[in-house]
């Protein structure tokens, strides 16, 4: 009987690795787990290794070592077992401390697993044991190997800016590509420092987004560079949507003045543009009065606020909204 429920929670959770596999490789990870916690697990660097989905070397390993199960070979299969176990718990150790998002088909895996380890008497096998504290740090040296050069380049610098815009900005929106460069050419003739936070709305330009952040960073183009510039990605999609009221659209613009003004502007047009440069164009002259004056304009905040008002938008780009499209 014990022997029966081994072979068939064995096979179960083989199926399961097998299909989030397929899943992972054909980007219909929707069909297994459609909860935004697990598109973000499954979209991320982590659920490739080697250009292949994690899921196919799990359900190889199962596989394999069902049939070590079957032959009698108890200790290399309860080594193995511990093996995949600890690499799917260093999954889970990295969906929680680093992605901050859980994956329920990954949990279900896991879980699968703690039971495959109980029905099969694995865990009385001490040695075995060690296989999966082994399996736990060699999953970390395969995720995050020690080769990352950062450019040497030190900026400094002399100008005591008072004026600083945050632009929550995707690879694949023209919106922002013409706002960057009108805000930058405006910044290089005035005291503001433009800071260009990357971000992607879709599948297709994460991954360009993940590059335009590595590529200021990072000198070389390691998986372990690349996986730090993801993060900082997931970073600055969370600080948009907290910003716009858990919505991701782009380009979301933050402007901070001197006297502790901030503002939020979407998206981008004349309009936009206009308002902001008189933000900056009053900050840069040092005209508080102007300020106070301006607090009687419609939509103009002293105050931090996720509300922004309608003169505030242009626009935008969006999971939903193609470019040239407007709110």
């Amino acid at each position: 009987m014990r022997k029966n429920i081994t072979i068939f929670l064995m096979l179960l959770t083989a199926i399961l690795a097998a299909a989030t596999g397929f899943a992972d490789l054909f980007e219909k990870n929707d069909i297994i787990c459609a909860t935004s916690a697990c598109m973000k697990v499954h979209s991320s660097s982590f659920s490739m290794v080697f250009d292949l989905p994690v899921g196919f070397y799990a359900a190889g390993f199962l596989l394999l070592a069902l049939w070590l199960y079957l032959k009698g070979k108890n200790l290399l299969f309860a080594i193995l077992l511990w093996g995949i176990l600890g690499a799917e718990a260093y999954f889970t150790f990295i969906q929680i401390v680093f992605i901050h998002a859980l994956c329920v088909s990954c949990l279900i895996f896991f879980s699968l697993l703690i039971a495959c380890v109980i029905a099969s008497n694995a865990f009385r096998i001490k040695t075995a044991l060690v296989m999966g504290l082994t399996a736990f740090l060699g999953a970390h040296f395969v995720f995050f190997f020690p080769v990352v050069t950062l450019k040497s380049t030190l900026i400094q610098d002399m100008t005591k800016q008072i004026t600083s815009i945050e632009i929550f900005a995707s690879p694949s929106c023209s919106h922002c590509e013409e706002a960057i460069s009108e805000l930058s050419g405006f910044c290089s003739a005035s005291n503001a420092k433009l800071i260009v936070r990357p971000v992607s709305i879709s599948q297709k330009d994460r991954e360009k987004s993940v590059q335009w952040v590595s590529g200021e960073i990072f000198q070389c183009g390691s998986s372990t560079s690349h996986r730090l510039a993801e993060k900082i990605v997931w970073d600055n999609e969370h600080d948009a949507r907290k910003l716009n009221n858990g919505e991701l659209q782009v380009p979301l613009i933050l402007v901070r003045t001197e006297a502790g003004f901030q503002e939020i502007f979407q998206g981008w047009d004349r309009q936009v543009k206009n308002r902001i440069f008189n933000v900056l164009a009053k900050a840069d002259s040092g005209a508080r009065s102007a300020y106070a004056a301006s607090e009687h304009e419609p939509g103009y905040h002293h105050r931090f606020s996720n509300n922004i008002q309608p003169s505030n938008r242009g626009a935008i780009c969006s999971k939903n909204l193609e470019c040239h499209e407007k709110k």
